[in-house]
């Protein structure tokens, strides 16, 4: 009997800005509202980011918010099998 396991994957990724009122702006970032821009991230990375794939960030994760925001929204990542 061959039993299939998913490899985990290692992704790098660098200064997604979450919670940056002025990253759209200041990076034309297609959004209209740091709402929205925040959960096509996450909807994005959930595509994509298994919940025991390694991920290295390498800069600003979120700016500006608060420590129970940035906890709740960790929370959201990954979360798929």
């Amino acid at each position: 009997m061959q039993i299939m396991t998913k490899k985990n994957k290692i992704f790098f990724t660098a200064d997604l800005h979450l919670y940056h009122t002025n990253i759209i702006k200041h990076c034309n970032r297609p959004f209209e509202t740091i709402e929205e821009m925040n959960n096509v991230l996450v909807d994005n990375w959930n595509k994509v980011v298994g919940p025991k794939d390694t991920i290295y960030i390498l800069g600003d994760f979120v700016w500006g918010t608060n420590k129970r925001k940035t906890e709740k929204l960790i929370k959201e990542l990954s979360q798929n099998d």
